[in-house]
């Protein structure tokens, strides 16, 4: 299952007129592959109260020109059945693709911004089947953004502020069998929708769309390996052109006590 993953996923990123690096003719008009690198953390420090850490950094093609890098660390509350409620703060640093088919030709230094969010996340069990359990979590999240406006030589020349909800469903399904050595212990999927609201949502409700597909590995019983594959769909003003990013994920999460992380 492993060789077979890996081939379809070289096949589809290799030779697919949209994804591929040795093609002859350019790519589609709004078509960027990527790759993204990422850590997720959510560490109880007591029952009721923990830290979230996480880091992601992305890059055009398999780890070449930095795209995004992004810092969000938060408090967690936890509930019981599964519950938790965080407040988070992000620090993001865009930089635009050169050239990229949908550049903003006015933004070409790095893009700063600052990002507050509230979430909700419920994670509940989907099916039991040999002897193990497939999950469904559910995770809404409210963000307010800071979006500053730059160019080279001249940095930051204006704010802009947002709203955004996303709503995102992943499921966890456990293979149906004893898995050793190499083979993945589950396969995961989600799909997220991002919506613009409030007075400065503007005219496309439909920030963007994602959906995933992966391979999971649990490292231990406090950390996965997730590594697969997302489309991710920008909507567009004019209405049929859309932005199209094809991405392999790298993603490590951890539920580790914050003093266990630590060596303590």
């Amino acid at each position: 299952m492993v060789k077979l993953f890996w081939s379809l996923a070289a096949v589809l990123f290799a030779s697919s007129p949209e994804l591929g690096f040795g093609q002859s003719t350019p790519p589609l008009r709004g078509a960027e592959k990527s790759s993204w690198y990422m850590y997720f953390g959510d560490h109880p420090i007591t029952k009721n109260y923990g830290v979230h850490l996480e880091g992601q950094y992305r890059a055009q093609g398999v780890g070449q020109e930095p795209t995004q890098l992004l810092l969000r660390p938060g408090v967690v509350r936890y509930f019981p059945k599964n519950i938790m409620v965080s407040v988070l703060y992000a620090y993001v640093r865009d930089y635009p693709f050169q050239g990229g088919p949908l550049a903003d030709p006015r933004r070409t230094g790095p893009q700063p911004e600052h990002r507050l969010a509230e979430e909700f996340r419920w994670t509940h069990t989907l099916a039991k089947y040999a002897g193990k359990r497939a999950t469904l979590q559910h995770r809404f999240r409210l963000e307010q953004r800071w979006l500053g406006q730059s160019s080279e030589g001249q940095g930051v020349y204006d704010w802009h502020f947002g709203e955004r909800a996303r709503y995102r469903l992943y499921t966890q399904l456990p293979l149906p069998f004893n898995t050793k050595n190499a083979w993945p212990d589950y396969i995961a999927a989600y799909n997220e929708v991002f919506v613009r609201f409030g007075p400065h949502g503007g005219t496309s409700a439909i920030d963007q769309n994602r959906t995933y597909g992966a391979l999971g590995w649990r490292l231990s019983p406090e950390f996965n390996l997730e590594v697969g594959y997302m489309h991710q769909y920008f909507p567009r003003p004019n209405g049929f052109v859309g932005e199209h990013n094809n991405t392999f994920q790298f993603s490590i999460t951890s539920t580790a006590p914050l003093r266990k992380l630590f060596g303590r």
